[in-house]
């Protein structure tokens, strides 16, 4: 079952526009339902981030489209015990087409019942809502295929938080890698794929991207992070992150695998040296290279 109809229940008008604007890019027919009685064939209804009492609007939109699903657009957290999914702001119309896809699948496969009803399988990341490696790593080959084909650049930035206290403990590291998923989100653009690529491990895959432009990217997202601080317990923990990136260049033959081990390789060295730094694989010398921060960097919001 494909999904075509939706809504937008958002009383922000600007963030109204955006939200319909996003939807129409993925595909979808937004129709001029802005509340929850105007609803009708609407087979996805998103709740924007402005709208009051959320669990009261969810429950009249259910009564009103009770097999319509329910998205709760958020920037910040990955949970709403009230909708089906969460729709991660900003809004990103690639990701939304594969998330559609996914959600049209399963509620096939489940004879209409909610997305939320198969949480825990896999499929999404429970802490950063990127999709997992094992789940999407189709989508990250043929990637990599379409772009050595029509010969466009593609770039792959693997991150990790450096060594810091309490890192292992489970609610310390869930709330560093929650965090790390906003900064991540706020960083990239509508054609990049962030995937959870293991329980400490954040890849990025960048089509259309050559090296320095994914440079610009993670150091962006080591500053932000670099400026963050937890607190836990009595301590307050000032993390920061090391980045490996690696990059495919038109004519060149390679493969998703051999930028993986190049960007790991680049996550290696910028960890032993310090962190809170990226480092870059040059295929041009075949070595890994240092790239420092910059001096200066543009003001960016946390």
């Amino acid at each position: 079952m494909k999904l075509k109809h939706a809504a937008v229940i958002e009383p922000n008008q600007a963030r109204w526009k955006a939200l319909a604007a996003g939807l129409k890019k993925a595909g979808l027919i937004v129709s001029s339902a802005k509340e929850a009685e105007a609803l009708d064939k609407e087979q996805v209804v998103v709740l924007g981030a402005s709208a009051k009492s959320p669990s009261r609007l969810a429950r009249l939109i259910r009564e009103k489209a009770p097999n319509a699903l329910l998205l709760a657009a958020q920037s910040k957290g990955f949970k709403a015990p009230f909708a089906d999914a969460v729709l991660p702001l900003p809004l990103s119309v690639n990701d939304l087409k594969v998330r559609l896809a996914e959600w049209a699948t399963r509620r096939a496969d489940d004879g209409g019942a909610s997305a939320a009803s198969r949480a825990g399988e896999g499929i999404l990341d429970p802490t950063t809502n990127f999709y997992t490696f094992s789940h999407f790593k189709e989508v990250l080959f043929v990637e990599v295929k379409r772009a050595r084909r029509y010969g466009f650049p593609l770039a792959l930035a693997l991150l990790a938080f450096d060594p810091i206290k309490g890192l292992h403990q489970a609610h310390v590291q869930s709330q560093l890698m929650g965090g790390l998923a906003l900064a991540i989100r706020r960083s990239l653009r509508d054609t990049d794929y962030p995937v959870q690529y293991s329980a400490d491990r954040v890849l990025l895959l960048m089509p259309h991207t050559d090296l320095a432009g994914t440079l610009i990217v993670a150091r962006r997202i080591c500053e932000r992070v670099s400026r963050a601080s937890l607190q836990s317990g009595d301590d307050v923990l000032h993390p920061t992150i090391s980045v490996g990136v690696a990059a495919g260049e038109p004519g060149r033959e390679y493969g998703f695998s051999d930028l993986v081990r190049q960007a790991q390789d680049g996550l290696t060295q910028a960890m032993a040296r310090g962190g809170n730094r990226v480092e870059f694989y040059d295929a041009s010398t075949d070595v890994t290279l240092e790239a420092p921060m910059p001096p200066t960097i543009p003001p960016v919001a946390p």
